[in-house]
């Protein structure tokens, strides 16, 4: 059996807590992500690919719900592989999606898969209920 090293499982902490949760700092990207990732999820039916992509797909969270905030809820790490369960809180007070601010709050559960290579985030798949965030949106 090969060694689990915790590295993926940190990289992916500072995901959720740096890169994501408000304030959000944008160019932690650069130091966590492969310019290459992709993230594949429910609301983005064709992905989103490469780092820039990423970058901005990630603005329009930080400008749609400025007080986010991504709980880890549980963790696990096997080999180039992390899996993590979370919780999005916020409120819908910019335009997201083209939905106007609605002053709304968001709940939203689900997962994410990590692949790791290289010591950077290469691809993310999200599984998630998109009605959990697009219903207080008026968008469902």
């Amino acid at each position: 059996m090969p060694d689990v090293s915790d590295e993926g499982s940190k990289l992916v902490r500072r995901y959720y807590e740096q890169f994501l949760t408000a304030p959000g700092d944008l160019q932690l990207a650069d130091e966590i992500m492969a310019p290459d990732v992709v993230f594949n999820n429910p609301i983005s039916p064709d992905g989103i690919h490469g780092l820039a992509a990423y970058k901005e797909f990630a603005l329009r969270w930080y400008g749609g719900f400025p007080d986010r905030v991504f709980t880890i809820d549980d963790l696990l790490e096997q080999d180039d592989k992390v899996a993590a369960s979370f919780t999005i809180t916020g409120t819908h007070r910019g335009v997201f999606m083209g939905a106007a601010p609605t002053g709304e709050p968001i709940t939203v559960r689900g997962m994410n898969i990590f692949r790791i290579e290289a010591g950077l985030i290469k691809e993310v798949t999200a599984f998630f209920d998109p009605h959990q965030l697009l219903a207080p949106l008026g968008l469902a």
